[in-house]
């Protein structure tokens, strides 16, 4: 499994307290216009069945056995635009995604 992370989501994960003692849970649920939405969480405690999908130096992240199929490929970016400032998930492997990106359809 391949997971992207810009420099600058990096930077926002650790300022927002991805870390030693802490890392960044992600997680795909039903929902949206385009069908599934990805949730972000910070956690402290590993889950039966729970996958690290990345790890480098303080940053893991952790999925579900049945997120993890979803997120092969995923490009997490952060943005600080005006408008819309946050993290970016992009999955180049989503058949659809609604207009204004927060779900995605395989």
């Amino acid at each position: 499994m391949k997971l992207n992370i810009t420099d600058k989501a990096k930077q926002e994960l650790f300022a927002g307290g991805v870390g030693k003692d802490a890392y960044l849970r992600l997680a795909v649920t039903p929902g949206g216009c385009a069908g599934m939405s990805y949730s972000m969480l910070l956690d402290d405690a590993m889950r039966e069945g729970d996958q690290m999908v990345y790890h480098q130096g303080e940053l893991r992240v952790v999925t579900d056995p049945e997120s993890a199929q979803y997120l092969d490929g995923l490009n997490i970016d952060y943005s600080d635009d005006l408008v819309e400032s946050g993290f970016r998930l992009h999955n180049p492997n989503a058949q659809k995604s609604c207009g204004c990106g927060s779900s995605f359809g395989c």
